[in-house]
């Protein structure tokens, strides 16, 4: 099973889920300037606001890490990739449930 995560009412599945309805490529990049006191929770809040602004409510095969620049060594950023996605209303519930049961 995937590991699932929930961050500002968007859940994030780092795999596929087979009912998931994907709509958009969710490439997305948190950096520029004082990039380096992001954390992920930034890259999430990002892809949040973007996912609900699309109709969406997961990312799905959603995958992370930091990037740097070669020139510039202060510049780091987090990026995310994944696909925003749609899960119905039922299984959309079900994650919620298990993930607040983990609690």
């Amino acid at each position: 099973m995937a590991f699932v995560t929930m961050h500002e009412g968007i859940v994030f599945i780092e795999g596929d889920h087979p009912r998931a309805t994907k709509y958009y490529s969710a490439e997305t990049r948190v950096g520029g300037f004082g990039a380096q006191l992001r954390n992920l929770n930034d890259l999430k809040s990002v892809m949040a606001q973007t996912a609900r602004a699309n109709g969406c409510n997961c990312v799905v095969n959603f995958s992370y890490g930091q990037k740097s620049k070669l020139i510039a060594i202060d510049d780091v950023a987090f990026v995310g990739n994944g696909f925003y996605a749609v899960l119905s209303p039922q299984d959309y519930n079900a994650i919620v449930s298990q993930l607040s049961g983990n609690r």
